[in-house]
C-alpha cells in the first residue's frame, strides 16, 4: 500500500510483521501519517520503521504518548538517566556497571502481562546492533498469537473459551532461564493477575491466545497437572514457525509490536565485545477481555 505523501506499507509475508516507507519521526509526524501508522501497525501487529537515525528521545517518547501514553516500567534500574520514560536494553557497560539490561526478553513473552491493565504496545529503537563478520546478530522472534488461535481446530476453540488464567509476577525467568531476584517490595506490588486465555484484541476484534510458558501458572477451576499441560500445549502452538516473523535488526530500526496480538523471543547469539544498545518505551494498555 502507498500514497502521494509516500507512506507504504509492506508486508513481511509471515503470520505478521510490516515495513513502513515514507515516515521520518525526527522531521515530525502529521496526523494523517500517524493515522494510517497506527492502522498498519493494528493490521500487522509488528511494524518497523528503518533509518529513524534523526529520532531523538524527545521524539521517541511524544510517538508513545501519541500511540496511548507512556506506561510504568516495573524494574526502573535500567531507566535513562535524562529520559526516565525510556528504557535502556544494553550490554554496554559504565563505571563497570551495565548501561542497561543486557538480558531483556530471551524468553518467548507478552510484556507485562502480570499487570492488570498490560500494555498496548512496546516500542524498540535501535542505537547499535552486533555484528560479526559482516552478518548482524541478535534478531528479534515475533509470534502471531492471533493467527495461532485462528489455526486452532474448532472443538479446541470450544474448550477454551471462558477459560482464565492465572500470571504471576515472581515465576518470570531470566535469560539463563533461573527465577528473577525480586525485592519484597517487588512482590507486594504485583500480586497474581488474572486473564483470559483467549484475549479479543480491543481495536481489531481478533481473538488471540493469551498464554505463556513461565507466566502462566495455572487456569482457574483446573486442576495443576492439566492446566499445566494446556499451557505448554498453547505455549508450544503459539511459536510454530508458520507463526513468526523474524526481524533482523538494522541501526536506526524502530519497532514498534502488539502485546495483544503477539509473543516475541530476543535472540542471545552474540557476547561482547559485540555491541547492542536500544531505547524501549512501553505504551498504555487495557484491562484484557
Amino acid at each position: 500500500m502507498s500514497d502521494q505523501s509516500g507512506f507504504k506499507v509492506i508486508p513481511s509475508g509471515s503470520a505478521c510483521g510490516a515495513e513502513i516507507q515514507g515516515i521520518d519521526l525526527g522531521a515530525g509526524l502529521d496526523d494523517e501519517n500517524f493515522r494510517k501508522l497506527d492502522a498498519a501497525f493494528n493490521e500487522h501487529s509488528v511494524v518497523v520503521l528503518r533509518d529513524q537515525l534523526s529520532m531523538s528521545p524527545n521524539h521517541h517518547i511524544a510517538l508513545t504518548r501519541r500511540l496511548g501514553g507512556v506506561d510504568r516500567y516495573t524494574f526502573t534500574e535500567h531507566s535513562h538517566p535524562e529520559y526516565p520514560e525510556i528504557l535502556r536494553v544494553s550490554n554496554l557497560m559504565e563505571y563497570a556497571k551495565p548501561l542497561g539490561n543486557p538480558k531483556a526478553g530471551h524468553t518467548w513473552h507478552t510484556d507485562q502481562s502480570y499487570v492488570e491493565k498490560p500494555p498496548r504496545c512496546t516500542t524498540l529503537f535501535a542505537l547499535e546492533v552486533p555484528e560479526k563478520e559482516g552478518v548482524v546478530l541478535g534478531d528479534t522472534l515475533y509470534a502471531s498469537a492471533a493467527a495461532a488461535y485462528e489455526a486452532l481446530s474448532d472443538d479446541m476453540k470450544k474448550h477454551l473459551d471462558g477459560l482464565s488464567a492465572v500470571h504471576q509476577f515472581s515465576a518470570r525467568k531470566r535469560g539463563d532461564g533461573k527465577n528473577k531476584e525480586l525485592t519484597p517490595k517487588q512482590k507486594a506490588d504485583h500480586p497474581d493477575v488474572v486473564h483470559p486465555v483467549v484475549r479479543t484484541h480491543p481495536v481489531t476484534g481478533r481473538k488471540c491466545l493469551y498464554v505463556n510458558e513461565g507466566e502462566c501458572t495455572g487456569i482457574i477451576g483446573m486442576g495443576d497437572k492439566e492446566a499445566q499441560a494446556l499451557i505448554d500445549q498453547l505455549s508450544h502452538h503459539i511459536t510454530k514457525p508458520e507463526f513468526v516473523y523474524r526481524h533482523k535488526w538494522r541501526k536506526g530500526d524502530l519497532i514498534i509490536w502488539d502485546n495483544c496480538a503477539l509473543q516475541h523471543l530476543a535472540v542471545l547469539d552474540y557476547a561482547p565485545p559485540l555491541r547492542r544498545h536500544m531505547h524501549r518505551t512501553t505504551v498504555q494498555g487495557t484491562r484484557p477481555q
